[in-house]
């Protein structure tokens, strides 16, 4: 196979194979994007259960607390006693319908818990809030009024700590202060235990963090090295907004699965195309291949036809031109006279169309060669012109020669002949009707010029490179009267470029107007 028809095939089977590769390479890569994000989704539904279900905690201890606090009076030692029997509770305070602490009471002896508590919530027993309500909260009707019942949410010691209050009938404002530690007890007896378990997925692991940051409980079997970003977080609803519930999952785990499976699929997809691309470069191959055998065969077949017809086509020639010479002057023998001149002249042309058809073979087989031998340039184009005197003549062309090439050169008499013979018969075939041919030549320093001229219709300019293509004509009409196979001026070409020269269309005022040039040094 040629190089080039190889970097073709392979073009075929590479570029779509390329395109479907970078096609896949982008849709696994949306794939995986769409992938990560579902499976993001995921994990965030699971921490918005776990939420839910520390929400519910959170709603029976409200409800509990709202029992608690349910009483007559504000007996201090009645007050006490609830903080010491509740293990729920650490302090209870009641403040009247104007803001002013009731309990612990603000004159007479405190516990040291009720000390203590003082001192933590200061800031918090001077906020108007619980007296006056949120600001901006509204009721249902549409006008401001405080809340009945609520959580309160302060730091202290960088800790959170939990206040449940209620407004009674009367106006006072009962509120216990919840026990963090019981708090935090029973928010992990409602998550997973440390065992694997359908919440937390294999390499896969939930963190509770408090509001420092801290992981205060953690369940599954994965453990996050230090300074790895969660998968997935999701904030506690209210009131321990400041908690957050992370997922982590290991980098191997996080989708593989799912993306694994679409990288199989892209990859059998790869696979089937690639088949199916070298199938089908195979069976252009063959088809290829094919139509070359059958364009050999026609091409061997043109050859040794036209090697078979060359041998009788010189003896015809040969023997008319001995007729020719036998044949005794008078007037009676005029008549065959002229049929042995017709039988020349056609014999001349056909050999010189063998030839043409020979040497374009050859070129084709990359065997056209040359035989260089001492000979005259100006001699070559006096034997040629010989050839066609007789049917210029008989057109009417009228033949100028200007011969300045006389010295003995290197070259291939017999390509040159083919060249000038070729540009020749092109004239008396279209150019015939300007009743002119003119040649000159010349040489310089190795180099000779052969000018080629004549006065008949010529050559439109926007053909004039494309008369040089194989089996290009002009006009392929057989009205025309004019025949050949289109391949003269490419033989010219190339024979001419062989001996390092060229063939040019030069502009002319009238008709067309062939330069040769020739490389020929000297003997």
């Amino acid at each position: 196979m040629k190089p080039k028809l190889a970097i073709i095939f392979l073009l075929i089977v590479l570029v779509p194979l390329a395109l479907l590769a970078w096609l896949g390479a982008r849709i696994l890569t949306a794939e995986r994007q769409v992938i990560r994000h579902q499976f993001v989704e995921l994990l965030t539904s699971k921490l918005h259960d776990t939420d839910q279900a520390i929400a519910g905690l959170i709603s029976e201890r409200e409800r509990l607390l709202m029992r608690l606090t349910e009483m007559p009076g504000y007996d201090t030692e009645a007050l006490r006693d609830l903080a010491r029997k509740s293990p729920l509770i650490n302090q209870v305070f009641v403040l009247d319908p104007k803001g002013e602490l009731v309990h612990p009471p603000p004159t007479g002896a405190l516990s040291d818990a009720e000390r203590n508590f003082l001192r933590r919530a200061r800031r918090f027993l001077v906020d108007k809030e619980l007296t006056h309500g949120p600001a901006g909260a509204d009721t249902p009707g549409g006008s401001a009024a405080p809340p009945d019942k609520g959580w309160y949410v302060w730091y202290w010691e960088n800790g959170l700590s939990l206040i449940f209050w209620r407004r009674a009938q009367s106006g006072h404002i009962v509120g216990v202060e919840l026990e963090g530690a019981r708090l935090l007890a029973d928010i992990i007896a409602r998550l997973p235990g440390s065992e694997p378990d359908s919440s937390a997925p294999p390499r896969g692991s939930i963190a509770l963090l408090d509001s420092n940051g801290s992981v205060v409980y953690q369940w599954g079997n994965y453990a996050p090295p230090a300074g790895e970003k969660p998968r997935a977080d999701v904030a506690l609803s209210r009131p321990l907004n400041a908690w957050h519930l992370h997922y982590y999952v290991s980098s191997g785990d996080f989708g593989a699965g799912t993306e694994a499976g679409t990288l199989w699929a892209l990859g059998v997809g790869l696979l089937v195309a690639t088949v199916a691309l070298l199938g089908l470069a195979v069976y252009f191959y063959r088809e290829y291949s094919r139509d070359v055998r059958e364009a050999a065969q026609r091409v061997n077949f043109v050859n040794q036809v036209s090697h078979e017809l060359k041998t009788p086509l010189t003896n015809i020639r040969m023997y008319a031109e001995l007729l020719d010479g036998q044949l005794p002057p008078g007037e009676e023998q005029g008549r065959e006279r002229q049929y042995l001149s017709v039988i020349v002249a056609e014999s001349q042309r056909l050999s010189r169309l063998i030839t043409n058809v020979l040497t374009f073979a050859r070129k084709q087989r990359q065997a056209l060669t040359l035989h260089r031998a001492p000979h005259s340039v100006d001699a070559v184009i006096d034997a040629t012109l010989e050839q066609f005197r007789p049917a210029l003549e008989a057109k009417g062309v009228e033949v100028h020669v200007q011969k300045s090439a006389p010295a003995t050169v290197l070259l291939d008499s017999d390509a040159v002949g083919q060249i000038l013979g070729n540009l020749f018969s092109n004239v008396e075939k279209y150019g015939a009707s300007g009743k002119l041919l003119e040649v000159a030549s010349s040489q310089a320093g190795g180099l000779t010029t052969i000018t080629v001229s004549d006065r008949g219709p010529g050559i439109p300019s926007g053909q004039r490179e494309k008369i040089f293509q194989p089996f290009y004509r002009i006009s392929n009409k057989l009205s025309d009267g004019v025949t050949g196979a289109g391949i003269g001026l490419t033989i010219a070409r190339d024979l001419a470029r062989l001996h390092g020269g060229d063939v040019q269309l030069d502009r002319a005022d009238a008709g067309a107007r062939f330069c040769v040039t020739l490389q020929t040094p000297g003997t």
